[in-house]
């Protein structure tokens, strides 16, 4: 089941804090619950006091990240807007969010989290990633600005889209940067919307 954000005292934040910077940087097992006392400037017991353990802290860690990202979505995006610029402003929200990956985040849940605690996980991200794209497409389709696909599928089918075509800061491997990374957002969008065939469909 899906909770409620938990309220934690100023330690327990700095520890959170300290946490996710580690975690986004070297991933799940690379990091030691030396290194995130240190980093967060508390002893073990103290950490132990909020935390059972390294796993609990990543999976609380996580839904953090999710629950800030919805937060972001919902300051960015302005219902009555066409949908284009709904669109960017996911985007941009997406591409500026350089303390989050969300694909490297997936992938060390799947890796490191059990079962139960992947499923409170990704019921937290679809109720505070997906639900707010979510609705935009539902916007989208009732002003009949898309057609042919649900809500549902139009959402998952942007996050692969914005997901896939942006390196995220701090990798930096310029070798094999995507060109389209070089694109404007609203390029980006367009490109989402409108595909790369020719507008006029060809007899």
């Amino acid at each position: 089941m899906l909770t409620e954000e938990t309220q934690y005292n100023a330690t327990a934040r700095r520890i959170l804090g300290a946490a996710r910077v580690l975690f986004m940087q070297r991933g799940y097992r690379a990091v030691s619950i030396t290194d995130i006392v240190q980093a967060a400037d508390v002893t073990k017991p103290t950490l132990y006091y909020h935390f059972a353990d390294k796993e609990a802290l990543f999976v609380e860690m996580s839904l953090q990240v999710l629950r800030e990202m919805q937060a972001r979505f919902d300051a960015a995006i302005d219902a009555g807007a066409p949908l284009a610029a709904q669109l960017v402003a996911l985007t941009e929200t997406m591409r500026s969010a350089d303390d989050m990956d969300s694909r490297m985040l997936r992938h060390e849940i799947r890796e490191h989290v059990p079962p139960a605690r992947q499923q409170q996980i990704a019921e937290a991200f679809l109720a505070h990633m997906v639900a707010p794209v979510v609705a935009v497409m539902a916007r989208g389709l009732a002003r009949g600005d898309l057609i042919g696909r649900s809500s549902h599928e139009l959402a998952w089918l942007f996050f692969g889209f914005a997901e896939g075509f942006y390196q995220h800061p701090g990798t930096d491997v310029q070798p094999y940067q995507h060109p389209i990374e070089a694109m404007s957002t609203a390029a980006l969008v367009d490109l989402f919307l409108y595909g790369v065939a020719a507008r006029t469909p060809h007899t």
